[in-house]
């Protein structure tokens, strides 16, 4: 499976020999001309040249110098050349067209071939279909007959590319970041069991490298991470009992016997396992029958709930390359019947990680055979009432583009689904997405607004208002040529129109929205003009703070209870104004997020002007609590941008997440409630801080800062909240939480060695106090190591109350010399 991924690239941007990348000299004179910065020119041009020659691997690495060279000559066509080679070959492939149209087709023979690839990765696929055609007439007779074929499919993409653009879906593809992606290709993420973890294969090393090696030299991983769906990822740690020295990935998981498939094998072989977890440790066990052959790869496998067991392979007897093949489960390890799939949803192409539906009836996979935009596409096909599968259909755009998706994976959540790409954002090779598909309608309103007596066009005022909350969404006035006023929707929802035009009477209208996308509801308004106008303006604010609030008034005739007309108060003034066609006793029902709704009565029947002004106060309902401050670097009082997670009592889930900034080490927290509530601080090469807190009685806006360490030999941090049953070395359970906070420390941190002391108050004799401390860093190595952190990364010691951190005098002081502390010994 290894080689799979490592030419997985090779396969989607090289389409056989025509596009091995040539190396066309750079004529350094034109670089080292300037003796200004030489010895660094010097460098940068023969670092970029090695990783450059090295291959794929190392783009990134030879773009990073290549572009320094940039500075000095832009125009170097050759120059050019590479950067393009470069980008086309990394996760940024759109940012290669300015340089290959900045490069010349004298430079390589395969200019135009690449810049095709190029135009297609940006969707411009007319221009890529004519970069290929001009390719395709620069070859030799006999390199054209060996490029036909390619030549044919990469046409068939750019128009099939077309077609597929025509009809785009409404979905947001969104990386999971930094933490589960990677420089390295990270792919096959599934969500099992509960939902609450991750499980997906990684490439990255154990211990990243001090020089950046070729994201294709490490083996295959399996890794864990908290749901990343809907909030930031906390961690990414390995499975250890799951991971073995020859490659090992995720290949499936049967949610009906709540267990995973992993993949085992070496370059061209493996076998397929499956693991459970019996809540102590996972048990693997070889899967049997022919469904595994020593001799062949078995990638990917899903089984639906009666059995049915789909799954990828290049054994021989199937239509080229890997192909989907099915058998039946017989009992909870053994298949039989193997059979391949056939047409249509194989091709003599590949296809690879395929998904069925738990009902048996659909099935998601990858291809790189069937009509798609270039690369691997996600196809999808349901099964025909005779037992045959329909014909494959693309998933389309946003889902699938000109590069590799694969590993498609549907949740719990109808609305989203997992798979590997590469995009833009990627960090390296691919990457895990999730697709979030758009449920919204969007659509447009239009309408005009008229004299009812003589129809003429009214430049009015239309406003346009969220029901519920009666906030003012948009605002737009009646085009005095068209006649018409226009607002563009995103969704459908509750909202109502007010329709304000100076001694016409006001109205209000609810909107009846469509069901379908991109309708357009006409929606008109003829309006009386008013014989005895009556104009109500006034400011609605803060009671306490006199700041200007945004606000709903609603006007109700004071005996019939009928609302004669809305209207929401500016957000930055507060000012609000009404016309009515006469005067009225009437109640104003002000309602104001987060404030105490009120009810004014006007009398107006009685007053001498046609101008009346009335301000209205809002007390505030919610009280809001500030925390403020700088996150610092302990020893230098650097500013370091970190992550700060509000946790409620006995909560595993944050309920506000803030990150402080880079500059500074600024932060801000506006929350809801006074606490106590639990802080958790992370940021990369530094030591995790956990602190309680909760705002002083009577203030709402405080101001605090946190020193993080930063994690470096000799350096100590103390685990708060590690706790033993009295008198003994056992853990109590509420220590669990910040001991899985380190060792996922240790697990991202995989080359430190640490030292785990133990330490006690001066209460008892110094030989039962050293005896007991050394037992509890014991006690903590331990649980360490059933976390999956090495033994030999890790010692322990005990001192007692031999380094007291505060005075022994106090039950404040003694309470802090009863810790565990963490030493960086290497």
């Amino acid at each position: 499976m290894k080689t799979f991924y490592a030419v997985l690239l090779l396969i989607t941007l090289a389409l056989s020999s025509a596009l091995a990348q040539e190396n066309p000299t750079i004529d350094k004179k034109t670089f080292f001309a300037n003796p200004d910065g030489l010895v660094r020119v010097k460098k940068d041009f023969r670092l970029a040249e090695k990783y450059y020659q090295k291959g794929q691997g190392t783009y990134d690495e030879a773009l990073k110098h290549y572009l320094k060279l940039f500075q000095y000559n832009p125009e170097s066509h050759a120059l050019n050349y590479k950067i393009g080679v470069c980008y086309l070959f990394n996760s940024n492939k759109k940012a290669s067209l300015d340089y290959f149209l900045k490069s010349a087709p004298e430079v390589a023979r395969d200019y135009y071939l690449l810049l095709g690839r190029s135009y297609q990765f940006n969707l411009k696929f007319d221009e890529a279909s004519d970069a290929y055609g001009k390719h395709m007439e620069s070859l030799s007779k006999w390199k054209k007959f060996d490029f036909r074929k390619e030549y044919t499919q990469l046409i068939e993409e750019c128009n099939t590319g077309k077609e597929i653009m025509k009809d785009s879906l409404s979905a947001f593809i969104v990386n999971l970041g930094p933490i589960i992606n990677s420089y390295y290709d990270e792919y096959g993420a599934y969500l099992p069991f509960d939902d609450t973890i991750i499980y997906y294969t990684s490439k990255r090393p154990k211990v990243e490298p001090r020089k950046r090696e070729s994201r294709f030299k490490y083996n295959e991983r399996l890794l864990t991470s908290n749901n990343a769906i809907y909030q930031p990822a906390r961690y990414a740690s390995e499975l250890p009992k799951l991971s073995f020295n020859d490659n090992t990935s995720l290949a499936g998981v049967d949610h009906h016997q709540k267990r995973i498939f992993i993949y085992r094998g070496a370059t061209h072989h493996g076998r397929l396992f499956s693991a459970k977890y019996n809540g102590k440790r996972w048990k693997t066990k070889l899967l049997k029958g022919k469904i595994n052959h020593i001799a062949y790869k078995e990638t990917s496998i899903s089984i639906a709930d009666d059995g049915t067991t789909y799954y990828v392979t290049n054994r021989r007897g199937g239509l080229g390359g890997k192909d989907i093949w099915v058998a039946k489960q017989v009992a909870e390890n053994k298949f039989k019947e193997i059979k391949n799939m056939g047409a249509p949803l194989n091709t003599p192409f590949d296809e690879e990680g395929v998904f069925v539906a738990p009902d048996g009836n659909t099935l998601f996979f990858s291809s790189n055979g069937h009509k798609g935009m270039g690369g691997f596409d996600v196809y999808k096909s349901t099964k025909n009432e005779d037992g045959t599968w329909s014909e494959p259909i693309n998933m389309g755009h946003p889902i699938n583009s000109p590069s590799d998706e694969l590993f498609y994976h549907p949740t719990a959540d109808t609305m989203v689904a997992l798979y590997s790409t590469i995009r833009g954002d990627s960090y390296g090779g691919l990457d895990i997405y999730k697709i979030q598909i758009d449920p919204r309608i969007p659509f447009k309103l239009i309408g005009s607004v008229t004299d009812s007596e003589d129809g003429s066009i009214l430049p009015a005022a239309v406003t346009l208002y969220e029901g519920k909350t009666q906030r003012l969404l948009q605002s737009t006035k009646v085009d005095s040529i068209a006649g018409i006023y226009l607002f563009d929707l995103e969704d459908v929802g509750d909202y109502f129109i007010t329709v304000d035009y100076e001694g016409y009477k006001s109205i209000t209208e609810n909107v009846v929205c469509p069901t379908n996308k991109y309708e357009t509801i006409v929606q008109d308004f003829r309006t009386e003009k008013l014989k005895h106008p009556f104009t109500l303006i006034g400011k609605v604010y803060d009671l306490d703070k006199y700041t200007p609030l945004q606000a709903a008034l609603t006007f109700r005739l004071a005996h019939q209870d009928s609302v004669i007309a809305r209207v929401v108060s500016s957000d930055s003034t507060g000012k609000y104004n009404v016309t009515f066609d006469d005067k009225y006793d009437m109640i104003i029902d002000v309602v104001a997020e987060d404030y105490f709704d009120v009810q004014e009565p006007l009398n107006a029947t009685n007053e001498p002007n046609n101008i009346i002004s009335k301000d209205i106060a809002l007390k505030r309902s919610r009280i809001e609590y500030t925390l403020t401050g700088r996150i610092l670097q302990e020893e230098s009082n650097a500013p370091v941008r970190a992550a700060i997670s509000f946790f409620a009592p006995n909560s595993s889930e944050p309920f506000a997440i803030v990150i402080s900034d880079s500059v500074e080490g600024k932060y801000t927290a506006t929350i809801e409630n006074p606490g106590p509530f639990l802080l958790e601080i992370e940021s990369n090469g530094y030591f995790f801080l956990n602190e309680t807190y909760q705002f002083p009685e009577g203030q709402t806006y405080t101001a605090k800062n946190f020193l993080l360490k930063k994690m470096e030999t000799g350096v100590k941090f103390v685990v708060n909240n590690i706790l033993f049953n009295t008198g003994k070395a056992s853990l109590m359970p509420e220590s669990f939480k910040e001991l899985d906070k380190l060792a996922d420390l240790l697990q991202k941190n995989a080359g430190i060695r640490i030292e785990v002391s133990g330490h006690t108050d001066n209460v008892g004799s110094a030989s039962i106090n050293k005896k007991i401390s050394k037992s509890r860093a014991l006690t903590v190595k331990n649980y360490l190591v059933s976390r999956g952190i090495e033994q030999d990364r890790m010692e322990y010691e005990g001192y007692g109350f031999d380094q007291p951190i505060a005075p022994n005098d106090t039950p404040e002081g003694r309470a802090m010399n009863r810790r565990v502390e963490v030493k960086i010994i290497q």
